[in-house]
């Protein structure tokens, strides 16, 4: 979806397990979410951090560009008939599930049902998010989350699909404002993904960007410490989250733009 992440090697693969984490309102759901609408994959939502109108309205802004509240406007006001048109043809490939405390047995039940209307698994599965995933075990201690993180492991193993985290970060981290490292993961949970992705908001002299800090990747480059990390052109009040459309390197000399880029 992102060739900015790809081109460092940070890619959603199929069979494993990716986790996306932010201080609240980071914009983790509105990126998730515009992986699974502009890649046009197959997918399942279990959307117990956020409600049908939130998603709704979420969707129609990413397909449109439209701004949110002028979306939130209309359906106060009822009039979403041609949105629901435009939804029912570009989400047909998706399902959402919106249990707010949905537990393995619920996940597993949801997915078995989309591979039987569908003959197939879902390709993407995104779990939005990991501390209302109901466990057998109470409480969010370390060794429950790690246990779920263990379990949707296996699943992404078991459909093939890439099974998307999303996740908090600890109180230090919760301002957003700067790349936050593997350490900052609420509950510590950054053994069992694959792909481990921070999001944060980075100042420019135009507004605010969204920063991707790539703290943990076992198929390319990465910094534990937050230390790595890429940005992509971002509006939340219109969900809009891109690649720039310009390079900043563009036209350097390669040992110079090599260089600048390890400086970076």
């Amino acid at each position: 979806m992102f060739k900015t992440l790809a081109q460092v090697g940070a890619q959603f693969r199929r069979s494993q397990l990716v986790l996306v984490a932010s201080a609240p309102g980071g914009g983790k759901s509105a990126f998730v979410s515009t992986v699974l609408i502009e890649s046009e994959v197959r997918g399942m939502y279990f959307s117990a951090d956020s409600d049908e109108s939130e998603q709704y309205s979420r969707a129609v802004s990413i397909i449109t560009g439209s701004p949110l509240a002028e979306v939130l406007e209309h359906m106060e006001k009822g009039e979403t008939h041609e949105y629901d048109k435009m939804l029912n043809g570009s989400l047909s490939r998706l399902r959402f599930d919106y249990n707010a405390a949905p537990s393995l047995d619920d996940i597993e039940s949801n997915v078995t049902a989309y591979a039987y209307l569908y003959g197939r698994y879902p390709e993407v599965i995104v779990i939005d998010n990991l501390r209302d995933v109901v466990s057998d075990d109470p409480g969010e201690s370390y060794m429950v989350l790690e246990n779920t993180l263990g379990w949707l492991k296996d699943l992404a193993r078991q459909t093939q699909a890439c099974v998307i985290v999303l996740h908090h970060v600890t109180g230090e981290w919760e301002d957003g404002d700067k790349p936050i490292p593997l350490s900052g993961l609420r509950g510590k949970v950054g053994k069992i993904p694959q792909l481990v992705l921070t999001l944060f908001r980075e100042e420019t002299p135009f507004g605010e960007d969204m920063g991707v800090a790539i703290v943990k990747n076992r198929g390319g480059r990465a910094s534990s410490a937050g230390k790595f990390t890429v940005s992509l052109d971002c509006d939340l009040s219109t969900m809009t989250i891109k690649d720039k459309e310009a390079d900043p390197l563009a036209g350097v000399d390669e040992g110079w733009r090599r260089m600048m880029e390890e400086l970076s």
